[in-house]
């Protein structure tokens, strides 16, 4: 069943790396073309679910599915398997979205994650993500677990 959405899908489009990698809700099948339009070429869904893995498929576009529970965070290897995928379908001229149901929390702490493990303080990660989207606002949770990810990427 589609999901009914408010506004359209390119202005839930928010970039974090400019042609490279953004945050956006879960698209329905009729989406799929503006987001392709928009530059976005892969789709990585953080959903706990499988829901629009066929469309994926059906559509033909490159996918991955790195499920992560509703408040939840993202492990190390889940952030290490985005980095690969992400670089991977950029050295083909294409950007990744990822997404979880609202696009905000799930998708808001794994694009921080990235940033982290690509360089970025947690502060600075966190606020490249609230500035690209106002309504990214991260659970206490999901900070604790970006400090931490920080702290122990600074010692390796």
């Amino acid at each position: 069943m589609e999901q009914q959405s408010t506004e359209p899908i390119v202005k839930n489009l928010w970039w974090v790396i400019p042609g490279k990698l953004a945050g956006v809700r879960k698209p329905t099948a009729a989406e799929l073309r503006e987001l392709q339009a928009s530059g976005i070429g892969a789709i990585v869904s953080v959903m706990h679910d499988k829901s629009n893995l066929e469309l994926y498929d059906r559509e033909n576009i490159p996918y991955l599915w790195l499920p992560i529970q509703i408040a939840s965070s993202p492990s190390r290897s889940q952030v290490a398997e985005l980095i690969d995928f992400v670089a991977r379908y950029h050295r083909q001229g294409v950007g990744t979205a990822v997404h979880c149901t609202g696009g905000l929390h799930r998708t808001g702490t794994m694009l921080a994650a990235y940033l982290i493990l690509n360089g970025s303080s947690d502060e600075d990660a966190i606020q490249t993500i609230e500035t690209a989207n106002s309504q990214a606002l991260l659970e206490l949770a999901q900070k604790v677990f970006l400090h931490s990810l920080a702290a122990e990427n600074s010692n390796s």
